[in-house]
């Protein structure tokens, strides 16, 4: 089988580099001694209870992982936040969906770490706005020396006399193409965005940006597609009103279970091979949906239920999500994926090790990166 991925050489000391840099920016950001958040994906909106059933009819050549049984359905958790590496008002950046499903059966990506689970990590953008580890690195050290402000990072761009950018420059062109998806994730201060800010969490669509396994000889990316829209308008008046709108959604009279259509985006390992550095190693590169369309393998429900209590927010701030919680059908693949795996474990163990080492009752009800 044809490597569906191209490690370039230094990257495991540029991800060591990273781990170090993403503690050092933790420290300093909660220096003052209150309780430590995610190093990314900081505030929530709420975690809720869920289902995850793959569809009766599925295909045969989709059932693969834990999508191998058609009808089964997998109790799940779900975290909705905003991404910004600190908090800020809900109408800025974008927006994450975290999907948690327990009772998977399956050989593990990582020994001794959420037995029994795969987690589905989505933001409402279909790309990354970072491309590689090289770059990752490059910001990391950045917003360190500069106080969460990425503007340094930006003037790496190389200008051409007459003031355009150097676009037979590797590292302009990856500049310019995370400045350009930084103005689109700013949707109040830089349009057009992906989207405008939504009504309610459970209103956008969510992407896996980065490349997953789907058995030996495909690859995937997933999404998480709305079925239906709530009423009503953002309330940009309140910085908290994405909270304040999953509540109303799933408390109000004659509330109705919020349903997504789950759905994976495949290719063949031998056709993305001779594009492993666009299509698989670089997280900006969007597949294109014209030639490689999603298809439909599951359906998410969220009843109705109040998650607005101190019990499950603390359940909520003590969840542990990674890409690398799964199976190895849907191993991720690609530098933003591999960078992922020890960053997000090490803000997890820095955050509990900062709270006393205390944790809760078993290994799936641990922290988030």
């Amino acid at each position: 089988m044809t490597d569906p991925e191209r490690v370039p050489p230094g990257e495991a000391a540029q991800i060591e580099d990273i781990i170090r840099l993403t503690v050092a920016q933790m420290k300093r950001r909660y220096a003052d001694g209150k309780p430590i958040l995610r190093g990314v994906h900081p505030k929530d909106h709420g975690c809720v209870s869920a289902t995850f059933q793959v569809h009766d009819s599925l295909a045969p050549e989709l059932r693969v992982g834990v999508f191998a049984e058609p009808g089964r359905k997998y109790e799940a958790v779900i975290r909705y936040s905003n991404a910004s590496v600190l908090v800020a008002d809900d109408a800025l950046g974008s927006r994450g969906m975290a999907v948690k499903l327990r009772g998977v059966n399956g050989t593990r990506l990582l020994e001794n770490a959420e037995a029994g689970t795969q987690d589905f990590l989505m933001v409402n953008h279909p790309v990354f706005a970072i491309a590689n580890v090289e770059d990752y690195q490059a910001l990391s050290q950045v917003l360190l020396e500069d106080n969460d402000n990425p503007a340094r990072f930006f003037a790496r761009i190389r200008k051409n006399a007459d003031g355009t950018p150097d676009m037979t420059d590797p590292v302009t062109v990856r500049a310019v193409t995370t400045f350009t998806i930084a103005q689109r994730l700013q949707a109040d201060k830089f349009p057009p965005a992906f989207e405008p800010p939504p009504a309610c969490p459970v209103d956008s669509r969510y992407f896996s940006g980065a490349p997953f396994a789907f058995g030996d000889d495909r690859v995937m990316k997933y999404s998480a597609v709305p079925i239906g829209r709530t009423p009503g308008e953002p309330d940009f008046k309140d910085p908290n009103y994405l909270r304040a709108a999953l509540r109303a959604c799933l408390t109000a009279n004659g509330a109705k279970d919020v349903v997504f259509d789950f759905q994976v985006q495949l290719r063949d390992v031998a056709e993305v091979a001779p594009t492993i550095d666009t299509d698989i190693e670089d997280a900006c590169t969007e597949w294109d949906e014209s030639k490689h369309p999603f298809v439909s393998v599951a359906t998410i429900t969220i009843p109705p239920q109040d998650f607005d209590t101190a019990q499950q927010k603390t359940m909520c701030e003590t969840l542990r999500y990674s890409p690398w919680h799964g199976i190895a059908e849907h191993r991720p693949l690609g530098g933003i994926n591999r960078l992922r795996r020890g960053v997000y474990e090490a803000s997890a163990n820095f955050r509990e090790a900062r709270a006393g080492g205390a944790t809760p009752t078993g290994p799936e009800q641990r922290d988030s990166a």
